[in-house]
């Protein structure tokens, strides 16, 4: 059975059942969902959720798919503290997709006037969102020139039955598609993928050169090849085995209002004048799951740190070969802060580390380097060892108007923002000891003996 976003779910119901709430309850895509996700944010409870009964009968809505590193492992097959070597390990081994004939993506085919995109339950998801959007949709092109498919994830703004605009981060991939059809005069078709595997997810994330092709990245990233079928409308393939695909064409020099709309720092972008897409059909398959990203929360933030955690531990270890593990916590967005700890050998090491790591990802802003003793996906630990080993007059690396995220609410013009590194790392040798008791007693003793039912 190919891996799809029903056969998570059911992995899921089947294997960790805590993980999995089906709700059955009348809701509503206004706020209502939003409202709820909120709620379990403030109790940090991340469980996979399906709505099962939304906008009076519209398509149930999954969410959460990625909203915790132990779902993720689930989709990745191992432990949450390894998914960034398991990623990068299963990305350098891409596996070329498949193309069968047809697939459950098409079981239902909507075309031309028959579309109607506000039959979707598309979430409005805060007060400040001008419309209802797209959250998990990932944007299929491809370059005229070499026929090399991407992937990206893109936010989507409603506007009409057969109109959507789009927000792409200048100068990425499917931005510079665009442009480039854009001075031929031409439209770029694109196919909007929703519902999938999150091992999909994280593989269309992936950081690779603009000549791969990210189907193939993809199926090495789900460990079995992606099957792919005939878009009905623009020349792209598409997966067979997802749940909706909406298909349309990116239109040269028209430029539309989007916005505001919240994104994952927890401020909101504001209003501006973006590319337009007009679509051409809507493909799904017969009781379909419409996905969606609750925006600004832990999912939309953590579902693209183990791509990026992936990308910053093969760079770094370029540098420095002793790294053993990378965190980009969602207290930093999961883009603006990483903590890498490294069995330390010489004492530049970790400003070494600090160098490459910011150069490897623009969006970085601040980089903690720990020693191999800390634990970098415990926060608290992280910042023990910053409080305990770092000394700002030797230890702290500013870097001054470096090129960031435009996204980040605290940057100047283009997102122009300062960065720094802390190296939290003791010295080689002359450091206090720490505490800690014999192992063998630790062993020995158990909580269980003397503390029953703790």
């Amino acid at each position: 059975m190919p891996k799809d976003l029903r056969s998570f779910i059911a992995r899921l119901e089947r294997e960790a059942p805590d993980e999995v709430v089906r709700v059955r309850k009348p809701i509503s895509s206004r706020y209502e969902i939003s409202a709820l996700l909120t709620h379990l944010e403030r109790r940090k409870r991340f469980p996979l959720l399906i709505f099962e009964d939304v906008d009076e009968g519209k398509a149930p809505v999954v969410i959460n798919v990625q909203g915790s590193r132990k779902l993720m492992g689930y989709a990745l097959d191992c432990p949450p503290e390894n998914l960034a070597p398991r990623f990068l390990e299963r990305q350098v081994r891409p596996i070329r997709p498949v193309e069968v004939p047809e697939g459950p993506v098409q079981e239902v085919v909507e075309a031309g006037d028959a579309v109607d995109l506000t039959r979707l339950p598309m979430l409005t998801h805060y007060a400040v969102n001008a419309a209802p959007y797209l959250t998990a949709s990932i944007i299929a092109a491809r370059d005229p020139d070499t026929g090399v498919q991407n992937t990206a994830y893109i936010r989507m703004m409603l506007a009409g039955k057969r109109e959507l605009r789009v927000f792409m981060a200048i100068g990425r991939h499917t931005w510079t598609l665009h442009n480039k059809l854009e001075r031929r005069d031409q439209p770029l078709p694109i196919a909007v993928i929703i519902g999938v595997h999150p091992a999909f997810s994280l593989g269309s994330q992936a950081f690779t050169p603009a000549d791969e092709d990210e189907y193939a990245v993809i199926g090495g990233v789900m460990g079995e090849p992606l099957r792919l079928v005939d878009a009905k409308t623009v020349p792209l393939k598409v997966p067979a085995d997802a749940e909706l695909i909406i298909e349309g064409l990116m239109l040269p020099h028209v430029r539309r209002e989007e916005g505001p709309f919240g994104e994952f720092t927890g401020y909101a972008v504001e209003r501006d004048l973006r590319q337009v897409v007009e679509v051409t059909a809507v493909t799904r398959r017969r009781g379909f799951y419409f996905q969606d990203v609750h925006a600004g929360y832990t999912e939309h933030r953590l579902m693209g740190a183990v791509p990026r955690e992936a990308a910053l531990l093969r760079a770094v270890r370029q540098t420095v070969p002793t790294v053993k593990s990378v965190c980009m916590p969602v207290s930093g967005n999961c883009r603006f802060h990483a903590y890498i700890s490294i069995a330390k050998r010489t004492p530049a090491q970790a400003k070494n580390a600090i160098c490459a790591a910011i150069a490897s990802d623009m969006l970085l802003k601040h980089v903690i380097v720990v020693d191999e003793d800390i634990d970098v996906f415990d926060e608290e630990a992280v910042l023990w060892a910053v409080a305990n080993r770092f000394q700002a007059g030797r230890d702290l690396v500013v870097i001054e108007g470096a090129q960031g995220s435009e996204l980040d609410p605290s940057a100047g013009p283009f997102g122009v923002n300062d960065k720094m590194g802390l190296d939290a790392t003791k010295p080689l040798s002359g450091f206090a000891q720490v505490l800690s008791v014999p192992e063998e007693v630790m062993s020995r003793i158990r909580v269980e003996d003397f503390l029953p039912g703790r």
